[in-house]
């Protein structure tokens, strides 16, 4: 919860667009759908997955991952705020 309440005052701040997946309500969004899509500015886009040091990699996640990748597109997981600033720069 914190990472994302990071991520979010971050997008705030920079006054760009994000789309947030409840980490409460699983059900209301696509099954494996990255907890982040972000709309950046410069037209940059992003996709961001949080996991903690233990969490891991659901089926259902690693098949968006492999798809969207597949399609050109990268969904990035990440732990801390560190790796979400350094990977949006």
């Amino acid at each position: 919860g914190d990472l994302h309440d990071e991520i979010i005052d971050e997008c705030e701040r920079r006054g760009w667009i994000y789309f947030h997946s409840s980490m409460a309500h699983r059900t209301r969004r696509t099954e494996g759908e990255p907890d982040f899509h972000i709309w950046a500015d410069g037209g940059r886009k992003f996709a961001f997955e949080c996991k903690s040091k233990s969490g891991k990699l659901s089926t259902p996640q690693l098949g968006i991952i492999a798809h969207a990748k597949k399609l050109g597109h990268t969904v990035h997981v990440i732990g801390n705020l560190e790796e979400f600033l350094e990977l949006i720069k």
